[in-house]
């Protein structure tokens, strides 16, 4: 792959990856489900594994049951190979539920793991598994009563097979 290609994949697969969590935020649930395969796989641990539409309708009621949300995700690490990427993004994300209030808020640490595919000269996201590394805040608001400030590593996760 020469330079200028993939200059352009990475460009295209950022801002494919950048809509991810504007559509969270902005509950564009057409748009989060346009950004996927339609076969891909989708992982969040305290979720489930979802489908595009299955995850779609999880976002819709478990972002329904949120006040406000806010996911800053970094640029990702990519991994490109014809057509086919992989790639890892860093976020924090705020929530928010008012009726908790004044211990309204939870903030998440992760990232995000993934596959994506180029189709028809666009790239979707073929495979996306969120891990979280810790969180700060009331756990009531998402629905985490009891579960430790920082998650358990596992060896040989932290980092990308493909560095």
């Amino acid at each position: 792959m020469d330079d200028a290609q993939y200059l352009l994949d990475a460009h295209q697969i950022g801002q494919c990856l950048l809509k991810y969590p504007v559509a969270l935020d902005s509950r564009d649930f057409d748009l989060l489900e346009s950004l996927f395969t339609p076969d891909a796989r989708i992982e969040i641990p305290a979720a489930g594994v979802f489908d595009p539409a299955g995850y779609r309708a999880a976002s819709e009621a478990g972002l329904g049951r949120l006040d406000a949300t806010q996911h800053f995700v970094g640029q990702p690490l990519l991994h490109i190979e014809g057509d086919r990427a992989w790639a890892r993004s860093y976020l924090l994300a705020q929530h928010a539920v008012n009726a908790l209030a004044p211990n309204g808020t939870l903030r998440v640490g992760a990232w995000y793991d993934g596959g994506l595919r180029r189709i028809d000269g666009k790239w979707l996201i073929s495979a996306r598994t969120g891990n979280a590394v810790w969180w700060e805040g009331n756990p009531a608001v998402l629905g985490l009563e009891g579960v430790p400030n920082a998650f358990p590593r596992h060896a040989g996760h932290d980092r990308p097979p493909w560095l």
